[in-house]
Parts: structure tokens; C-alpha cells; sequence
């Protein structure tokens, strides 16, 4: 069983309370968002633009996206929502890549020093 289970933001409402109330940070590949919830799971929710490629490669960029969270989903704390951000870049980037820039934002996120979020999650 999951320690970290991690499930999908659907509605517009809760996409736009992660942009205007989220931490954020972006990267070569992408832009990370995140806030707390009053949840006991972590939301997960992907935006690829059309800009980026065709449907094969933005679904390729979820696919990728979607793995990365689930293989360092033990490292993240419960009771957030992630929006993630594909930037034009990330065409080419690996599933490596993905997971190595999700890290980068979970550290400084986390970060006491940093963050005026991780107060309100831990």
C-alpha cells in the first residue's frame, strides 16, 4: 500500500487556487506549482499546451510526468496539490530530467529557510 497516495486535480476551481495561492518555481522543463489542502492525499494536476507538439508527444510529457511523481511520491509530505507545467523544452526531455527538476522544487519547497509553505504543510 502507498504511503503517498497520489490522485489527479480535475476542476478548473482548484487548477486556479494552485496558481494564485501556490508556491512556484520554474525550471528548464517545467514549471512547478504547489499549496497545501485540508486533504489526507496528494493532487496532482498537468497542464501540456498544444504549443508543445502534437498529441502523441503531450501525452508522451503526461506519461512522464505522471511516472516521475509516483517514483519519488515517498519523498513528498501528504496534504498538497502539484500543477505542473510543461514548458516547450520538455519535447526533449527524459523521464531523468522530469524527476530531477520535480526534486529540485521539492527541496526548496521544503526548505524551512525558503518557503513560507512548509509551515502550513508540516
Amino acid at each position: 500500500m502507498r504511503k503517498n497516495p497520489l490522485r489527479s486535480l480535475r476542476k478548473k476551481r482548484d487548477f486556479d487556487l494552485v496558481f494564485r495561492d501556490g508556491f512556484a518555481l520554474g525550471s528548464r522543463y517545467l514549471v512547478i506549482y504547489a499549496t497545501p489542502n485540508e486533504l489526507s492525499i496528494n493532487r496532482l494536476g498537468l497542464s501540456v499546451s498544444k504549443k508543445i507538439g502534437k498529441a502523441v508527444i503531450r501525452n508522451r510529457i503526461k506519461r512522464l510526468l505522471k511516472e516521475a511523481m509516483r517514483k519519488i511520491q515517498e519523498e513528498i509530505p501528504r496534504d498538497c496539490d502539484f500543477v505542473i507545467v510543461a514548458k516547450k523544452p520538455s519535447a526533449e526531455g527524459a523521464l531523468e530530467d522530469f524527476i530531477q527538476d520535480i526534486k529540485r522544487f521539492l527541496s526548496r519547497l521544503f526548505d524551512e529557510k525558503n518557503s513560507h509553505i512548509a509551515d502550513k504543510t508540516i
